[in-house]
Formats: C-alpha cells, structure tokens, sequence
C-alpha cells in the first residue's frame, strides 16, 4: 500500500496568493473562523488532487468563490510525499490537466478521460499501487478515479453526515450507485481485489464474445444453402478437375486427326477456345446470378424478420419500463419478492448453468438484446446493398458476353466455311457439352466449398469462444473464492474496530457493524437525535484508517482530510469527544511490535472546537476578525 503526506499548500494570481506552513506526518490542525479560508485550504488540496469544487467554477453562481474565479493568472499548488518520494502537483483554475513535477521533469496529465490517454487519476493510483480498471453495470461501464477513491478519504461538510460517502463528482444515478459505493469501499480496504474484478470483466467480455460469435453463426446459416463436407468437396474438386483436363485432351486428340485444314486449324482452334471460354463464363455467371438473387430474398426476408423483432423489444422494454413485468426476484402471482438462491429458480426447481435456457430477462437483458439486433440490421442493410450491386454487375458482365459470343460464332461460321474438316462435328459438340457440364460442375464446387469453409470457420470461432467462456467462469469462480475468504477477515476487523470507537464516542453505541453494502447497522437501528450521524460517519473513517495502519494488504494512502461539521447540530464538547477518538483509532492501528506506520490526518477546524490535548498539532491560524484571511491581498506587498 502507499502513504500520502502532504508538505506544502500553495496558491498564486495576479490580486491574492498563499502559502501554508509546513506540514508533516501525524495530525496537523488548521484553525479559521467561519469565513476567514479554512474550508477554502481543504478546496486547495482537492482541487490539485484533480478534484472538483464548485465554488472555483465561474458557472456556479451560488457557490461562486469571487476572489478566486475573478482572479488572473491562478493556480493552486501542493508540494507531496508518496511513499516519501517528493512530487509537486499543479493546477491552473478552471483549467483540466494537472502538472506533475518530481524534481527531474514535468509532465502534464488531463484530469478527463479521452480515449486510451493516461490521466491524472491514472497515475497516482498506479504511485498508490492501485491497478487502473473498469467495471461493466448493465450497458455502462465505469472507470474507477482517484477522485471516487477520495470519497473516503475527505470528510466534508458539504455532505450529509448520514450518507457516509462524500458526495460524487460526477451528478449521475451510477456514480452513487451502491455498487460504486460499495467498489470504492473494498478497492480501499483491499478486499475487493481488482483480480476479482478483472476476472468478473473477462467473464462478461467473454460473454459477449461466445453471444456476438452464436449470432454471426446463426444469421449465416439463415441466408447459405446446406453445409457439405469439406474434405469430400475437396477431393470432388481435384476428381472433376482430372475429368475435365481427360475430356480435352481427348477432343483436341480428335480434332487434330480428322481436321484436313491447312493453317486455318489454327484460327478455328483459337475461335472455338474462346467460344466455350465464353460458354462457361457465361454459365458460370447466370449460376451466380441465380445464386445471388437466392440470397437476396433470403436476406430480405432476414431483413424483415430482425425490423419485426426490435419493434417487438422496443414494445417489451417500454412496457417493463411502465409496469415493471419481468422482475426475476418477484412471484408474478403474488407479487411478493423472493430471495432466489443460486442455481434455482424461482419457482423452486434447480438448474444447472448450462442445461437452461432463459425465456423471460429483465429491462437491461432486454436493451442488450436490442442493441444486438440493431447491429445485426445494419449488417444485413449492408449485404442487401452489396446483393443489390453484385446483380447488377453480374447482369452487365452476362449481357457484354452474349454479345462477344455473337461476334465469335460469325467468325466461326466464316472459318469453318473455308476449312475441310473431314471429322464428325457431332463427337466435337458432345465433348464441348461434357466439357463445359464439368466446369459446370467445378464451379458449383468452388461455391460449395466457399460457403462450406466460412461456415467452419464461424463454427470453430464459436467453439473457440464457447471454451474461453468456460475458462473465465473457472477463473471468476477462483477468485470470487479467495476474495470471500480475504472479505471476511478484513470485516470482522472492521465490524470490530467501529463498534469500539463508536461506543467511546457521543453516539454511545451498544453494537455496531456494518451491513452486505458496507453501511453502518446500529444497535439494531434504533432512533437516534440528527446530531449522532456526526459520529457514525466520523467514526467509519476513523476506522478505515485505523485499518490502513494495521494491515499491509489496505490500500487506503493512510490520509484524511477533515473539514470539522459545524452545521450538524452537534455541541462543542461532544465534537471534542468524538475527534479525540482519532487517537485510539491510531492506536488500535499499531503494528504487532509497537510500531506505526507513517500518516496524515489534515484538521480544519474553529477556534475552541477541537480536544485541548490536539493543542501542539496546530499548523495554521486564520481570524476574520483580525483580518487574517487564507488569501493575501498582493496589492499590499506594491
């Protein structure tokens, strides 16, 4: 795991700047009344983190930070330790991208994810030993941020105490979904392994694969005549071919023992060559074109068939949207929900994965599915535009051969009328027939074998997809294994630690642990006044940097950033009671020979509103009353 320190906060613009003392391991304390820039430190420190605060937005009126979006020419910068490796972390107001300098070079990282370039995010949580990854919810997917990760490790007072989880960046249903919750949780206690989340991603991936695989199968075996042998094809091919070259050397044999003609042997040779080349060609493109207009109507009718199927999905989906029909964990009769256990339905019988076939999915299925059938429409339109051009040429390249064929059998006629041919143009005819029936028949085979090869082809695909699905779904369900066996140790000490902080705390629990979603269950959630959601969410992150300290295995950096709740309703000594808790949870994080591992914990906090002991952690002052505010006039200094 890595640890994260922060030296030195800075901001500078052409009218204000500001320089923080130096900050260091353990507990630091800034102290403000209200309005003089103590929530305003907490902002520097986010904002340079990549993060996103409002009040530095011009588009925000309400919240508009005056002073510093008029300002000119402004950045915010922190001097950091990660993992006592220095780096300097700049950032320009309103600007997106984050300069990072390390003593040796800069480099500049966008805050935005576009496309396959290294963001900011990227790289501090590769410094944190954090792999970069993505989960799949429904037809999204989510990267996973440094600023999601911050959630937890910036206690603010923006956010309600009762929602735990500092409020998201981003202002959409998934980015506080519990599933992001809950990902961002166990990302930072280190018992959701990203293995596990690769894995779980290389099984929906493989998924996917096997399904896009079946349909490519499925819609070419809708539009192609029947599957032969490839190897009988083969060996009818080089058989056919051995016929056809004895049929010619036969009938030129013939020719030349019973033609008199003296050197128009050679023109009538050429003419007639180029005649049954015509023949042939001519043969073998209305064999096409009636191929190609077979193919068209099948296609049509594919084409047909898919418009009516996503009209139909369209009318499921907004229906389920409507009544909500297709619930899998709710009775259709009486509509009671019903915890389904693994592997059983919900009517009782069991099942094995793969000896099922499902009839009935809900909204997202659906949408999947109707995205399929879209991508199939657009690939079908594509061959119905391509069948529709190849007729066309098909039907030119017809017509432009019948007329050369016309012009060689005049000139034929012309030279047979001049030559004495003494043989029986009947033997001569029959082998031109035989002849051209076998070319005939090789291209029929060529078809054949064609289609034959690119249907083994996608057959082999979908086997070679159907085997890789089997191996995800093994190496899903190992690692699903070791991450339940690692869970559970790491919750226990969890469920462990909150319940005694929290029962030394003003909300005087008598229990306490946290749920399946990894929110806070206590004392068998019996009423408690507004002011007590102050200590239950204090104490979580306490508690998860109490657990930073004790197990290497955390990936949580070891640093909070507390901005003291002033607005929850909680009285001054019981805020006092709460935050000199921070000392046990550090305590209950020692390592087994004493030790403790390094850390920070950034206080903002008011005058009188902190533990007397927290005294000699005091780094920085700040009084509106004495006109000693976090931005420094510049205009003063001229």
């Amino acid at each position: 795991m890595g640890s994260l320190i922060v030296k030195k906060v800075k901001y500078s613009g052409e009218n204000y700047s500001y320089e923080s003392p130096e900050l260091g391991a353990g507990i630091n304390i800034i102290l403000g009344d209200n309005g003089s820039g103590k929530s305003t430190f907490s902002y520097f420190i986010e904002y340079a983190l990549g993060g996103k605060v409002k009040p530095f937005e011009n588009d925000h009126e309400d919240a508009r930070y005056s002073l510093i979006v008029d300002d000119t020419n402004n950045y915010v910068q922190i001097d950091i330790l990660i993992d006592q490796a220095p780096y300097s972390l700049k950032r320009f107001i309103g600007k997106q991208d984050v300069f990072v300098d390390n003593g040796i070079i800069t480099e500049t990282y966008p805050i935005n994810r576009r496309g396959d370039v290294p963001i900011f995010s990227d790289w501090i949580l590769t410094k944190f030993r954090i792999p970069i990854f993505e989960i799949y919810i429904g037809a999204s997917h989510w990267y996973f941020n440094f600023s999601d990760l911050f959630r937890l490790l910036n206690y603010d007072q923006n956010t309600e105490p009762r929602k735990i989880y500092k409020s998201p960046v981003a202002e959409n249903f998934i980015a506080d979904s519990i599933i992001i919750r809950k990902s961002i949780f166990e990302i930072l206690l280190g018992i959701s392994s990203v293995e596990y989340f690769k894995k779980l991603d290389a099984l929906k991936a493989a998924t996917k694969k096997r399904d896009a695989a079946k349909a490519l199968l499925q819609n070419y075996e809708s539009t192609q005549e029947t599957v032969h042998n490839i190897e009988s094809l083969k060996q009818r091919q080089v058989d056919t071919n051995a016929s056809l070259k004895k049929l010619e050397e036969e009938r030129d044999s013939y020719q030349m023992r019973e033609t008199t003609v003296d050197d128009k042997i050679g023109e009538l040779a050429g003419i007639q060559s180029m005649l049954v080349d015509l023949e042939l060609k001519t043969s073998r493109e209305r064999i096409l074109l009636k191929s190609l207009e077979n193919e068209q109507i099948k296609v049509d009718q594919v084409h047909r068939t898919l418009l009516e199927e996503i009209q139909q999905i369209q009318k499921i989906i907004f229906t389920h949207d409507r009544l909500d029909l297709f619930s899998m964990e709710v009775c259709p009769f009486c509509m009671n929900k019903k915890e389904i256990a693994k592997g059983v339905c919900i009517c009782g019988s069991k099942f094995k994965e793969d000896d099922y076939e499902k009839f009935v999915y809900n909204s997202s299925e659906y949408k999947d599915i109707l995205s399929h059938r879209q991508n199939s429409i657009k690939a079908i339109t594509q061959a119905k535009e391509e069948y529709t051009e190849d007729v066309r040429e098909v039907t030119r390249n017809i017509e432009k051969s019948s007329k050369l064929i016309e012009e060689y059998t005049s000139k034929l006629k012309t030279v047979i009328e001049t030559a004495e041919f003494a043989g029986n143009t009947t033997v001569i005819d029959d082998y031109n027939d035989r002849i051209l029936k076998l070319k005939e028949q090789l291209m029929e085979i060529g078809y054949a074998l064609r289609t034959s090869t690119q249907w083994k082809k996608l057959f082999d695909d979908l086997e070679t997809k159907i085997a890789e699905l089997k191996t995800a779904q093994i190496n899903y369900n190992k690692a699903k294994t070791e991450y339940d066996l690692n869970n559970a140790k790491t919750i226990e000490l969890f469920n462990k630690v909150y319940s005694a902080l929290l029962s030394q705390s003003s909300y005087e629990s008598t229990e306490a642990h946290i749920d399946e979603d990894y929110m806070p269950f206590i004392d068998n959630r019996e009423y408690k006044a507004h002011s007590s959601e102050v200590p239950k969410r204090l104490m979580y992150y306490f508690t998860m940097l109490s657990l930073a300290l004790k197990l290497p295995s955390v990936k949580h950096p070891r640093f909070l950033l507390i901005d003291t709740p002033e607005d929850s309703g909680i009285d001054t000594d019981h805020l006092n009671q709460n935050l000199e808790l921070l000392l046990e949870a550090i305590k209950l994080g020692k390592q087994e020979d004493g030790t403790i591992e390094k850390f920070q914990v950034i206080l903002t906090t008011g005058y009188g509103k902190f533990p007397e002991s927290f005294q000699t952690f005091v780094k920085e002052r700040f009084s509106k009353q004495d006109g000693n505010f976090i931005l420094k006039s510049k205009m003063l200094d001229i």
